[in-house]
């Protein structure tokens, strides 16, 4: 993909997405157009609350769309990797599209973002390119382009990348502008057992820990997770944390403590 006439039907498809799903496959099938082998478009928020992500999440406050190995993006989470990640903090710093080993010549690296580099790369993602978006009075955010081992970075699609992405995050905010004009209503009516399973899960843990915690059983707290799910027409636990969140009922004190 290097033709003007390219970057505009990518364009043009951008404006049309109506859901996070399209905008996802969009941008995966764009990539591999450029020959990056992943992308991750992400604001640089804490995920820890949200537990285990899917490959595309947009609220009305953030957008993270990813198709990045799982079990890397389960231990970015895990260990909110997005505090020290190089790259972001690299991010932060520049204007214009960049590439992962121009890093150090960015910032000064830690020992912990040497070790987060290394971290990375074992994950199978062994350079790539990061387009900054900073908006003001908004989050921080940015779209990255990845390789895998054995391929080269195809820098000669370095601007096509930086335009790719910056249509592909106003569309993002397209999105999640359609969810805050959304009426909230007056959300279901959960039970304080329901409450405290919603809070655990936030906070990463299983059905077994969570029912050693509270004395109940696994079979019990799954229960009372899928009953909540139900109360709010959405089947999945990070749905139910963000929902919930979103409406209050419970915080980002509550899960980050």
């Amino acid at each position: 993909m290097s033709q003007l006439s390219d970057l505009q039907s990518f364009v043009r498809q951008s404006e049309e997405v109506e859901t996070p799903q399209a905008l996802f496959h969009l941008l995966q099938n764009v990539g591999h157009e450029m020959r990056f082998n992943h992308f991750a478009l992400v604001h640089h928020v804490d995920l820890r609350p949200v537990g285990t992500m899917t490959d595309h999440l947009v609220t009305p406050d953030f957008a993270v769309l990813s198709d990045y190995p799982q079990y890397w993006v389960d231990q970015y989470i895990s260990e909110s990797i997005v505090e020290d990640d190089p790259v972001l903090v690299a991010s932060q710093r520049m204007a214009t599209v960049f590439s992962w080993d121009s890093v150090p010549s960015i910032i000064n690296l830690s020992s912990e973002q040497k070790k987060i580099t290394e971290m990375t790369r074992k994950a199978g993602l062994v350079g790539g390119i990061t387009i900054p978006i900073h908006i003001p009075g908004e989050l921080n955010g940015s779209c990255h382009f990845a390789i895998t081992e054995g391929h080269e970075l195809p820098r000669q699609n370095t601007y096509m990348a930086q335009s790719v992405g910056s249509f592909a995050f106003e569309a993002a905010r397209r999105l999640m502008r359609r969810l805050q004009r959304i009426p909230r209503g007056n959300p279901p009516k959960l039970s304080h057992r329901q409450i405290e399973c919603i809070v655990f899960a936030g906070k990463g843990k299983t059905n077994w820990e969570i029912g050693t915690i509270l004395g109940i059983s696994p079979e019990t707290v799954k229960s009372h997770l899928s009953n909540a799910q139900a109360a709010y027409g959405i089947n999945s636990r990070m749905q139910l944390v963000t929902r919930t969140l979103f409406d209050g009922i419970i915080s980002m004190n509550d899960v980050v403590q």
